[in-house]
């Protein structure tokens, strides 16, 4: 926990007391993509010791916004703002903290270049709304963590990723809480695996007005694409998609939207279709 947290406990220790509370948070759930690729030539020792690197990188960063780690699975990270001290801003601190893992990347994949170990992408999923936070467990052991619908959508979103071949998504919701502080852009409208209401999701990409020289002049031309394809005109969105491409050959979303376009110029969709994507897996 950061330190203000830390402090906070200090000054009021009944709130670690076993039971929960509903409270409107920001959860955090991050994983590495193609993670048996990524350890599969490595010794479990070796392992252990990249893992707790990169661990310790993300949860400096977590801790550094006041953020609250809930637990890791592996090498995910589960984390969460607003608990248990009340943060106004936590959607914002969420974000923040997700763009400077996001930026800690580079610096990363560059020393363990040097070192001989794969590159590493990690996919990050944040989702804001009413969830349940507390103590939860038994007497003699317990979690402080967070519990909800809302907390399933943060993890869905994680995986959703997949399907845009995208690393940071965040729901509309948090989009909504943060979208003074945030540089976004718009992915789709999805339904994902286990919930039939569907939800606006956004490309996190950098701090309000820090998007920049080709990345900025990539997010442009993808959002006049993006509103071609959702005027269903998708010979002329596949033609702005790939000029897209031109400006930056590796963009996820991009390309993922031409193979799109090309599906439904051959078969279009029904004339009530709600333009919604339904995912079909968990990622």
């Amino acid at each position: 926990m950061s330190p203000t947290v830390v402090a906070d406990l200090v000054k009021d220790p009944d709130k670690l007391a076993l039971g929960g509370e509903e409270r409107v948070m920001t959860a955090f759930f991050s994983d590495i993509a193609a993670f048996s690729t990524f350890s599969e030539n490595m010794t479990p020792t070796e392992l252990v010791h990249v893992l707790n690197e990169y661990l310790t990188e993300m949860c400096n960063i977590i801790i550094g916004l006041e953020g609250t780690v809930d637990k890791f699975e592996g090498d995910a990270i589960i984390a969460f703002w607003g608990a248990p001290a009340i943060q106004e801003d936590h959607a914002k601190l969420a974000c923040f903290a997700a763009i400077d893992m996001n930026n800690a990347l580079v610096p990363l994949r560059k020393r363990w270049a040097e070192e001989g170990r794969p590159a590493i992408n990690v996919r990050m999923g944040l989702n804001t709304g009413e969830m349940v936070v507390g103590n939860m467990g038994s007497a003699q052991r317990m979690d402080y963590t967070m519990m909800g619908d809302a907390v399933n959508l943060a993890a869905r979103l994680e995986g959703a990723n997949k399907a845009f071949r995208s690393y940071l998504m965040i729901s509309e919701s948090t989009y909504l809480a943060a979208k003074d502080h945030i540089d976004v852009r718009e992915l789709d409208t999805i339904r994902v695996v286990g919930k039939s209401e569907a939800t606006k999701v956004f490309e996190l990409i950098e701090r309000k007005g820090q998007t920049e020289g080709l990345q900025a002049d990539l997010v442009k031309q993808y959002t006049v694409a993006h509103a071609l394809y959702k005027d269903r005109d998708y010979v002329a969105a596949k033609a702005a998609f790939k000029l897209a491409l031109s400006i930056e050959p590796n963009d996820g979303p991009s390309s993922i939207y031409v193979e799109r376009c090309d599906l439904y110029i051959s078969s279009p969709p029904p004339e009530d279709w709600d333009g919604v994507f339904t995912l079909d897996s968990k990622g």
